[in-house]
């Protein structure tokens, strides 16, 4: 029973508060909503009613004009008279097609169209030729001219630090085969070719399917040589090189001279035999090579004799690095990075630029050391060393302490490079590390 009273005294408590609630809230919704009613009804009388007057006078006025008109149509629509004459329309028009139609044959249907003109044997193609071509100019590397452009990277294998390179039996620019070049019917006789606009010694040795040697050497040319229009260029029909017989050549040592067989050279020049030479006489040396001699150089024997750089043992008190290294040379441009196929990053630098030292420590090692060239290795203790490669000249001395930001040398490409730049490593307890962890 205690518990029914609480239920009733709270509802009727409830109630109460409600009906309270509601007379008041009644009272303030009066008094806050009076000055809006107010001017609601001013709006209404100013604005809505004489809206209202001129849209009921507009639609009263325009239903004088097209109610007639409207009843008209309708009238005109289902008059059957009208049906009639669409029904005719449509007959007579469809009768004018088919006339028209009457003389495309089905095998002629779809001539006009494109699909038609690409597959067809009788399609009219149209040749756009361009008369704005650009010209092109040879591209230069240090004020000499270039067969081709490679990024400024270096190729040797980190597990050998000596590549040796040979003077011959390899091309200098071995060119790319394409499949659009233009189609040359062999032949036996050597061609004289005008240089057009456009051309480089690469697409000229392309287009008449020789290599860029050969083109080179028939017309005593060099990797520096520039080409321009209206120049004449001998053209050989296969890849080799022309040789003028001299007194006292032979046969054998015309073959050993260019790395070519003999019995090539007596079958494409239609010999008798291997005596069947004159003086003056030029041979095509299929295949021939001209074998370079190694370039003499005015040096002491024991410069001739000398090792390639070693490493120099840490001297007493030997300087070590703090640990934050700085970024190694003037330019900031990575053009390889650190990978499993190469040791360290290649930055981007010219012989104007300067290679820096990244932290204190001690010049172990200055000097060419195999495919890295001209090579600097610095000692920051802690078993850490980093490597500069590729210097056109060295600034300092193995054993040397030096510190933080010093010049190194002159930024080059030395050793196995195809252009200047530096190849920096670093390395920690005789493990390759990726340098960008080590300095930013």
């Amino acid at each position: 029973m205690n518990i029914k009273r609480f239920f009733i005294r709270v509802f009727i408590l409830t109630v109460k508060g409600g009906a309270i609630t509601t007379f008041y809230s009644k009272r303030f919704l009066r008094w806050a909503v009076t000055p809006f009613r107010s001017t609601g009804r001013v709006l209404l009388r100013a604005v809505g009613v004489p809206v209202y007057r001129m849209v009921f006078f507009i639609r009263r006025a325009s239903s004088k004009l097209y109610v007639p008109g409207k009843n008209k149509l309708m009238y005109f629509l289902t008059n059957r008279y009208a049906i009639h004459v669409f029904v005719a329309c449509v007959v007579f028009g469809t009768g004018v097609m088919s006339v028209q139609a009457s003389g495309l044959r089905a095998e002629d249907f779809g001539q006009k169209s494109i699909l038609y003109n690409l597959v067809s044997d009788q399609a009219n193609v149209t040749t756009v030729v361009r008369s704005d071509v650009p010209v092109s100019k040879p591209l230069r590397y240090l004020s000499a001219s270039a067969l081709s452009v490679q990024p400024d990277i270096d190729f040797h294998d980190p597990m050998d630090d000596y590549v040796s390179t040979t003077a011959g039996g390899a091309a200098i620019i071995a060119p790319t085969i394409s499949e659009v070049g233009k189609s040359v019917a062999p032949r036996t006789d050597v061609l004289e070719y005008e240089v057009q606009i456009g051309d480089t010694l690469g697409t000229i040795a392309q287009a008449h399917g020789i290599s860029i040697n050969t083109l080179l050497w028939s017309n005593s040319l060099s990797t520096r040589s520039v080409i321009r229009p209206g120049n004449k260029l001998k053209i050989l029909p296969v890849n080799g090189i022309q040789h003028t017989v001299k007194s006292g050549d032979t046969l054998i040592k015309i073959a050993s001279k260019y790395d070519s067989d003999t019995d090539k050279i007596i079958q494409y020049n239609s010999l008798a035999n291997a005596s069947d030479l004159s003086i003056g006489e030029t041979l095509l040396i299929p295949d021939g090579k001209i074998i370079a001699s190694a370039p003499r150089r005015t040096t002491s024997v024991a410069r001739v004799f000398s090792a390639p750089a070693k490493t120099v043992a840490a001297p007493a008190a030997a300087a070590t690095g703090s640990g934050a290294m700085i970024w190694p040379t003037d330019l900031s441009v990575i053009t390889q990075y650190f990978g499993w196929r190469h040791t360290g990053v290649d930055i981007d630098c010219h012989f104007t630029n300067q290679n820096y030292a990244a932290d204190d420590g001690y010049v172990q090692l200055a000097g060419w050391k195999g495919g890295y060239g001209l090579t600097v290795e610095i000692n920051h203790g802690n078993g850490i060393v980093t490597r500069y490669g590729h210097h056109a000249s060295l600034a300092v001395k193995a054993g040397q302490q030096i510190t933080q930001g010093t010049p190194l040398g002159v930024c080059g490409t030395t050793g196995n490079s195809t252009g200047t730049h530096l190849h920096f490593e670093v390395i920690r307890n005789g493990k390759f590390m990726n340098p960008l962890e080590y300095v930013r």
